[in-house]
């Protein structure tokens, strides 16, 4: 499954891997909003292993900050992969994406 859910440290972790296109949105927004509704306060997720993505996967990624926001649960990215990140370097999206190395030990 593209969609991995753990635990570290008590926080919910999210692994993505494979494409994070148009093609996976179907699927993947419930999930991905469901994820946020089951997270605590603090919620990780991790990018390394995204090996495609366009903007529609740009897009979730910014609905799931908002959506978060709204419930005040922190989001936070990790583990950005070459693709996630040339992707937000293209669109100037560098200081949206508050891209933190690991939420490991900031509890």
């Amino acid at each position: 499954m593209p969609l991995t859910q753990s635990t570290r440290d008590g926080h919910l972790r999210l692994l993505v891997n494979g494409g994070f296109t148009i093609f996976q949105a179907a699927e993947y927004k419930p999930q991905l909003l469901g994820v946020i509704d089951n997270a605590d306060e603090m919620l990780e997720m991790d990018l390394s292993g995204v090996d495609e993505i366009d903007t529609t996967g740009l897009q979730l990624l910014l609905l799931m900050k908002r959506e978060a926001a709204l419930q005040y649960k922190q989001l936070f990215f990790n583990g950005i992969s070459p693709a996630v990140q040339n992707v937000i370097d293209m669109l100037h999206l560098q200081g949206t994406f508050d891209i933190q190395p690991s939420i490991q030990g900031l509890a």
